[in-house]
C-alpha cells in the first residue's frame, strides 16, 4: 500500500461482531468497493483470533497490522458499511479510511451487480487461500472422494448453546419432533444427492445421534461459535475447515423448513450458502 492509503477494515476488540460468514461478507465487500474506487484494500483481524492463521492473502496482498494506521501522517477519516452503503463513492485517494462499524452484509449483491456470485467468488479467491494448518486438517481429514454436504443449523432449539436471543430450548418432546423431522429433511437431500452426504450442525446433541444413526458427520469436537468467548483454538480451525469442506462438494443442502413445528425450530444460516458460492456449488435451501 503506497504510503499506507486505502481502506482498513479492521476487527478487533473494541466492539462486538458478527459470525465468520458475515465478516467475510463484508470485507469480500470493502475490498471491491476500494478495487471500484482505485484504492488499496487492507484488513486486520484481532477479534479472538488473527484472520491469518486460517486464511492467508492470495493474489491480494491485504495483510497488515495496526502499526501501519498509526504511523500514517496524513488524512485519516472514519467509514462505515452498512446498507444502504452511503459514503462509500467518491473516496479520497490520499486517505486512509479507516472502517469498524460495518454489519454483514453484502454490498455486491444488494446493489443489484449483475451475476454477483461470481463477483464475490472471485474477489474471494483472489483475496484468500488456505493457511498451511488448514490445509493441514483438510489433508488429514477422513472424507469421501464425492459427497454432498447438508447443513443444519439448530442455535439453541436442542439445548443452550449461544448467547442469543434468537430461540431457547423447546420441550423434550418438541425437541424430538424437530429431530425427527430433520431426519425426514435428510431423507429428501439423500433421495436427491447422486453420492453420499456428509451432514454439518452446530449441535453436538444432533451429530451424536446423526451418527448413532449410521451417517456420517463432520468432527463434533470441532463444533462450536467463534463468537463464543470459550472457543478453542480447535473451533475456530474447523469452522474454517467445515466451510472449505462444504464448498468442494458436490451440492450444498441448507435444511430450514419443518412443517407443523415452530418457525425458529432452525436458523436460516448464510455459512452454507457462501461455502457454496466459495466452491461454485449448486445450494439448495430446504
Amino acid at each position: 500500500m503506497k504510503d499506507n492509503r486505502g481502506i482498513f477494515f479492521i476487527i478487533d476488540d473494541t466492539n462486538s461482531h458478527c459470525g465468520i460468514t458475515d465478516r467475510l461478507k463484508a470485507a469480500v465487500g470493502l475490498c471491491w468497493v476500494a478495487e471500484n474506487s482505485g484504492m488499496d484494500f487492507k484488513f486486520i483481524h484481532t477479534a479472538g483470533f488473527d484472520i491469518r492463521d486460517y486464511l492467508i492473502p492470495n493474489q491480494l496482498d491485504w495483510s497488515a497490522e495496526l502499526a501501519d494506521v498509526s504511523s500514517f501522517v496524513g488524512m485519516k477519516e472514519e467509514l462505515s458499511y452498512r446498507p444502504p452503503f452511503c459514503g462509500l463513492t467518491g473516496l479520497k485517494k490520499d486517505a486512509l479510511y479507516i472502517c469498524k462499524d460495518y454489519a454483514g452484509k453484502n454490498i455486491i449483491e444488494m446493489t443489484g451487480v449483475p451475476d454477483w456470485q461470481k463477483v464475490w467468488r472471485d474477489l474471494f479467491r483472489k483475496m484468500f487461500r488456505p493457511s498451511s494448518a488448514v490445509m493441514e486438517a483438510l489433508k488429514h481429514s477422513s472424507m469421501p472422494d464425492r459427497y454432498s454436504a447438508v447443513n443444519v443449523r439448530f442455535i439453541n432449539s436442542l439445548g443452550a448453546q449461544e448467547e442469543t436471543g434468537y430461540n431457547s430450548p423447546f420441550p423434550p418432546e418438541t425437541q424430538r419432533r424437530i429431530i425427527e423431522a430433520v431426519f425426514l429433511r435428510i431423507a429428501e437431500c439423500e433421495k436427491d444427492s447422486d453420492v453420499p452426504i456428509v451432514l454439518y450442525s452446530d449441535s453436538v446433541n444432533f451429530l451424536k445421534i446423526a451418527s448413532e444413526r449410521g451417517f456420517r458427520t463432520c468432527e463434533p469436537e470441532g463444533v462450536g461459535h467463534i463468537m463464543d468467548p470459550g472457543a478453542g483454538d480447535h473451533v475456530k480451525l474447523m469452522t474454517f475447515v467445515y466451510m472449505l469442506q462444504m464448498s468442494k462438494a458436490e451440492k450444498v443442502y441448507s435444511i430450514l423448513n419443518l412443517e407443523g413445528l415452530p418457525s425458529n425450530s432452525l436458523y436460516k444460516s448464510q455459512y452454507p450458502r457462501y461455502s457454496a458460492i466459495i466452491g461454485d456449488r449448486p445450494f439448495i435451501r430446504l
